[in-house]
């Protein structure tokens, strides 16, 4: 997030652990989770103009994880920014699934303070964390800054992500650090992961790094590239079936 850190380094370093790594598919919403309903329809708009229900987030949630991610992954001349390329879609399904309701997490508690290298100590869903933390940045934003966050300038939304990153920017009830990593991760996480998990639109990302997908031989191009770079097109898992 710092202005000095250069994007295609840090992207290309994330890219290693989250290409590689493969997500849980999204499943239905469980049982009591405050999804969008029928009642309340969410949409993602994609490139090719054609619109997709949301499954979690409302309107305001994804307003503004859009503009974050502007700022974590804005577009430039080598890729496309993480919006562009479907993080937002990503979010969505992980936050309506598994991941979101906190299938392999540990949520039985005693909850105490621990330390930085015990990871994740809160006792919340991912779910239930964004949607407790949003609501909470968009409370301090509009004190500060009479805006909502999408509304503020990309250097002001970097100064105040660099703050809840810290923990300079203070929010209510949950530590602004912890939902900056996990926001970042899931923000890397759907810019490099399979398109089938609804980012990565196009395999953009990996045709940016020159990461191949889920091929699954090798033996047709050893003769062709031996002695010099390996290019070819990626391959999805959607491809496969």
């Amino acid at each position: 997030m710092a202005a000095e850190l250069d994007r295609r380094d840090f992207l290309r370093t994330a890219a290693i652990g989250a290409a590689l790594a493969a997500a849980p598919a999204a499943a239905a919403p469980p049982v009591g989770q405050e999804a969008a309903t029928a009642a309340h329809p969410h949409h993602l708009q994609h490139e090719s103009g054609v619109t997709e229900a949301r499954l979690f987030l409302t309107d305001p949630e994804a307003a503004f994880l859009s503009a974050v991610v502007e700022v974590l992954i804005p577009a430039d001349q080598t890729g496309p920014g993480g919006v562009e390329a479907g993080v937002i879609a990503y979010m969505d399904r992980q936050l309506a699934g598994a991941w979101g309701n906190g299938a392999r997490m540990y949520l039985d508690g005693p909850w105490s303070t621990g330390t930085p290298q015990q990871g994740y100590q809160l006792p919340l869903t991912p779910a239930r964390l964004f949607r407790i933390a949003i609501p909470e940045v968009e409370k301090v934003v509009g004190a500060s800054d009479h805006k909502n966050f999408a509304e503020l300038t990309p250097a002001r939304r970097n100064e105040v992500l660099v703050g809840l990153d810290s923990g300079d920017v203070k929010l209510d009830t949950v530590p602004g650090p912890t939902f900056m990593a996990i926001l970042l991760s899931a923000a890397v996480e759907g810019y490099f992961s399979d398109p089938a998990y609804g980012g990565n639109r196009n395999m953009a990302a990996w045709r940016m790094i020159g990461f191949p997908g889920a091929r699954g031989a090798y033996a047709d191009d050893i003769v062709a590239s031996r002695g010099k770079p390996f290019r070819a097109d990626p391959v999805s898992l959607a491809d496969l079936q």
